[in-house]
């Protein structure tokens, strides 16, 4: 099915280029912490009539969403955020620019961490959400990658640090809802999508610095993310073949992979990567400007972030001892963090 619809479907991916210019670090790091993670339905309280998928999200939705909730859950994102120290912080299932502000302005108000860029735009997802990344550092330039018109953007950014360029880019593919044929089909072109546009950077610089991150909503070890995306897990296939890129969740134990559980299920996923091109492993070749040790990278899961089953802690309404009913917690992802250091 993909052999033949594939060709139109990718007549309907298109690029533009975003991103607004906004006061940030001049200094040249050495070292560039980049971290990844899905907030979970980010919304404000506010009803947007352009926006349909935020009506759950509103005083009168089901949820009975409102301003004090959502700076409750600002607060508590706030805290992981400050704990990350993130430089670049890619994001996915955040509602529109207010919200990605008000998540800056509460994390440098209570924590005196800064980050003063946003790279976003509403990207027309049914559901409402969009992806974007938070940052300290202004990225010279902004590519959209939009290869389905109802699902969330690709974020490819170019980071310029002292004449060391480095490409990020911000993936969260469409969920597993629905048919599973219909699912895979239109995660396979997101994958697809992803890969042309490694190629195409690496033929044109082979030691290029690259990392996609997102919620890929497929484990490390399925099919989609392997053959379509070149995610691979393999170091020594990645160091033969230049347009593979390393999955470093790979490097965790397989028991300790997982950032989202399904309850229903009771499974645990690796949805959430963080993946490099060969030229940023310390032993590859051509070597890129900067380079991972896969030793920092971590899924942060603190106890006070998971359940009692270990899985990430969502913020909802518990019950208290006492009978009174709390809200409480910070998404049903886990956040990845890893640190990039300049090549000597």
């Amino acid at each position: 099915m993909m052999r033949c619809i594939w060709p139109v479907l990718m007549l309907l991916a298109w690029v533009s280029r975003g991103g607004e210019p906004a006061a940030a670090t001049s200094t040249v790091p050495r070292q560039v912490v980049v971290a990844s993670w899905n907030v979970e339905n980010l919304f404000d309280a506010d009803d947007d009539p352009d926006n349909p998928g935020d009506d759950e999200y509103t005083p009168t939705g089901w949820t009975r969403w409102t301003e004090p909730r959502y700076r409750h859950k600002l607060t508590n994102l706030a805290e992981v955020v400050s704990v990350l120290r993130p430089d670049i912080l890619c994001l996915m299932e955040v509602e529109n620019r207010r919200v990605i502000a008000d998540l800056a302005a509460l994390t440098e108000e209570l924590h005196g961490w800064r980050m003063p860029v946003i790279v976003h735009r509403d990207c027309g997802d049914m559901r409402g959400i969009d992806t974007a990344i938070l940052s300290r550092h202004e990225p010279k330039s902004v590519v959209w990658l939009k290869p389905l018109a109802i699902q969330r953007d690709i974020i490819v950014a170019d980071f310029d640090f002292g004449g060391r360029p480095l490409t990020v880019m911000v993936n969260h593919w469409k969920s597993r809802y629905g048919r599973k044929k219909e699912s895979e089909a239109l995660r396979e072109l997101e994958a697809r999508t992803v890969r042309a546009e490694v190629e195409r950077r690496i033929k044109d610089n082979p030691a290029a610095a690259i990392m996609v991150c997102g919620d890929f909503n497929d484990n490390i070890d399925n099919r989609i993310p392997l053959e379509y995306a070149g995610f691979s897990t393999n170091e020594a296939a990645v160091l033969r073949d230049g347009t593979l890129l390393f999955n470093l969740s790979s490097t965790l134990p397989a028991d300790e992979r997982g950032t989202y559980y399904y309850a229903q299920g009771r499974t645990w996923n690796s949805f959430d990567m963080i993946n490099i091109s060969r030229g940023m492993l310390t032993t590859g070749l051509p070597a890129s400007p900067w380079q991972v040790r896969p030793e920092t990278f971590r899924i942060h899961a603190p106890p006070h972030m998971r359940q009692e089953n270990g899985a990430p802690y969502p913020f909802r309404r518990v019950g208290t001892r006492k009978g009174r009913r709390v809200y409480t917690g910070y998404s049903d992802h886990f956040p990845l963090v890893v640190t990039v250091e300049a090549r000597p």
